[in-house]
């Protein structure tokens, strides 16, 4: 294979030069973008903490205890006060 050397003439430095910084420029461009892209992300999850404290705040929205992954709906639904253990029992 070629090394970067042999892949120009001696005279065609100006190519080479081109070449490089189109590169540069376009490494530039990709690393701005990844940079935009992390801080939209960024602002957009401080955005929804402060709207989720506005709505605490107002009261709106309760404190919530449950974890990531361990949300479950039936142990976490208030019981009847009028149920009992018994099937048999029947509410009056």
């Amino acid at each position: 294979m070629f090394d970067d050397e042999d892949m120009y003439d001696d005279d065609d430095d100006e190519q080479f030069y081109r070449e490089t910084v189109y590169n540069e420029d376009y490494y530039r461009e990709q690393e701005k973008e990844m940079l935009m892209q992390s801080n939209l992300e960024l602002e957009l999850e401080r955005l929804e903490d402060e709207y989720i404290r506005e709505m605490r705040e107002e009261g709106l929205l309760r404190p919530t205890l449950v974890k990531p992954g361990e949300n479950k709906p039936e142990q976490d639904a208030p019981t009847p006060a009028n149920s009992s253990d018994d099937p048999g029992d029947l509410p009056f």
